[in-house]
């Protein structure tokens, strides 16, 4: 969890912060975009790697 959560200056906004992530959908949100991003960095990764074989 970020610092800034609990040392904002705007207390009602981080409570409201805190509510939406106890709830789940802030961190269901993370974690769907951290998948997209480990998705799009294997299929970079597993493309440089087929692209290197062609080569030789």
């Amino acid at each position: 969890m970020k610092d800034s959560l609990f040392h904002g200056d705007n207390k009602e906004k981080d409570l409201e912060y805190l509510g939406d992530l106890l709830d789940g959908e802030i961190l269901i949100q993370e974690i769907l975009q951290s998948f997209e991003n480990f998705d799009r960095v294997l299929g970079d990764t597993i493309q440089e790697l087929f692209q290197s074989e062609d080569d030789l």
